[in-house]
């Protein structure tokens, strides 16, 4: 059976209206993507951009603001990759914000985020730069690496602390250590021996022996005169005694106190000498140290 010509005409106005749909419906969607505004920025990454593409999401904070449009190595620095992107018109971005690498998981895929900033700051204008830092990952990185440098220093210095050499130097400091420690475990116990209070005594028996002679006086003599010639000498007396304690006090104080400070000294050196007998590479720390500030 055929078609009649008015099921043809039908069929072909059915298909002219589905072609006009479609091409009506591709100028609507590009008219609205041409009708949304954006701003160009570009940024320099120094890490690896793999899983970053064009089309990549740009967010901010952690909304969508906007898409990646190229990615190209900078022609100035090898180790750059220079990162173009596109953010809604009216976005702020300030002078203090960074842009940086964020990662989807264990995908793979990456974004990029754009962090800090200020309203106090000044714009970025469009097509301007916006700074960059490390990811996460990459600070990871690097860190890894200083890493792996100091463990690689850490063998060697364990490898030339076992030749035959230096454990004879080894050895030869952790015996004078000990000496030195025994040493002043002595002076300690000979400051601990010292008693500053004896001479205070014999000047106190002293002025007791003088007092006493002079109330036999009183009694021998003119009460009256004897009387005030007592006060006076005992008032004497006890500006002597009263001297004599404020300056024992001194001493013992001066004398307790360097008492405590050898005996941290003595407690010092003896976690020292354990530290080192328990753990020798510390003395190669500290060569290290030296030898790099020199």
């Amino acid at each position: 059976m055929e078609a009649t010509r008015a099921e043809k005409a039908r069929l072909g106005i059915f298909i002219i209206a589905l072609c006009a749909a479609f091409f009506v419906s591709i100028a609507f969607l590009v008219g609205m993507r041409l009708a949304v505004k954006t701003d160009l920025y570009f940024t320099r990454l120094e890490e690896s951009v793999t899983g970053l593409e064009s089309g990549s999401t740009v967010k901010q904070n952690g909304v969508d603001i906007g898409k990646v449009v190229s990615i190209t190595t900078d022609s100035g620095d090898v180790q750059k990759s220079i990162v173009k992107f596109r953010v809604t018109h009216g976005t702020p971005m300030k002078s203090d914000m960074t842009a940086s690498l964020g990662s989807y998981g264990i995908t793979g895929l990456k974004y990029l985020e754009i962090t800090g900033g200020s309203y106090g700051a000044s714009n970025v204008a469009p097509g301007g730069e916006v700074r960059s830092s490390l990811s996460m990952i990459g600070r990871f990185t690097l860190r890894a690496d200083s890493i792996a440098i100091k463990v690689d220093r850490l063998l060697g210095n364990a490898i030339a602390i076992t030749e035959t050499q230096n454990r004879e130097h080894l050895n030869h400091l952790m015996e004078s250590s000990a000496s030195l420690a025994a040493s002043l475990d002595s002076l300690t116990r000979d400051i601990q021996g010292v008693r500053p209070g004896r001479h205070v005594a014999k000047i106190l028996d002293a002025t007791e022996s003088a007092v006493e002679e002079l109330r036999g006086k009183i009694h021998r003599a003119d009460i009256d005169g004897t009387l005030k010639e007592y006060r006076q000498t005992a008032q004497a007396a006890q500006k002597a005694v009263q001297t004599l304690d404020a300056t024992a006090r001194r001493t013992q104080e001066d004398l307790g106190t360097a008492l405590i400070s050898l005996k941290e000294a003595l407690k010092n050196m003896e976690v020292f000498t354990r530290q080192i007998r328990d753990n020798p590479s510390l003395l190669l720390r500290g060569e290290d140290k030296q030898e790099r500030r020199r």
